[in-house]
């Protein structure tokens, strides 16, 4: 349903945490793995890891990455949403520990466009960038934002607007990185309605 209202071009993001909403995160994966789905998204490293140990091999974002668990996020390939300096500066340290020659661990950068829970605000972006442009062990795999009324057609004006702010903060992150190729996704499952 969802792929017949979006671009064919346009990847699909599933999130698969609390135990895929008490349907079984492992058995939800695997079917979204059949069907093509691009990426999955956890709450927490553990259900990631565990989606790995039984032979998810999508890219798996983690939206809750803890300090103590960047480890076993490295180890078992997956990649962590980075809202804050705190956490950017700790897991860029920690990757520098395994990165190699040129190697690079995947990570998503969140912005706050309106939710106001977590996220990079429009008066970082200007510290983010220069961050982003000295941590060489990491690479920028999305730009990412939630919409927080997109069910609601009396909030239409507040979505526009979210996503607007969206569209102007990830271009010039993109063109300040010199990374045209990042991922950017907003919509959520009303938003793509």
């Amino acid at each position: 349903y969802y792929r017949s209202r979006i671009s064919p071009t346009t990847k699909i993001m599933a999130m698969v945490k609390a135990f895929s909403y008490g349907a079984g995160n492992v058995e939800i994966a695997n079917t979204l793995q059949f069907h093509n789905v691009d990426y999955l998204t956890v709450a927490y490293t553990d259900e990631g890891v565990e989606l790995r140990k039984n032979g998810i091999t999508l890219p798996i974002m983690v939206m809750n990455p803890e300090e103590e668990s960047f480890d076993d996020i490295i180890k078992y390939n997956l990649e962590p949403d980075i809202y804050s300096f705190r956490i950017l500066d700790d897991f860029v340290q920690t990757a520098s520990l395994y990165c190699q020659n040129d190697e690079k661990i995947p990570i998503h950068i969140e912005l706050d466009t309106g939710m106001h829970r977590l996220g990079f605000m429009n008066d970082d972006i200007p510290e983010l960038i220069d961050r982003l442009k000295n941590a060489k062990s990491i690479e920028v795999k999305s730009f990412f934002s939630h919409l927080a009324c997109s069910e609601d057609p009396a909030m239409d004006h507040f979505t526009s607007n979210q996503i607007e702010k969206f569209r102007e903060w990830s271009t010039l992150l993109k063109d300040k990185l010199d990374r045209k190729d990042v991922l950017c996704h907003i919509l959520n499952s009303s938003g793509i309605v």
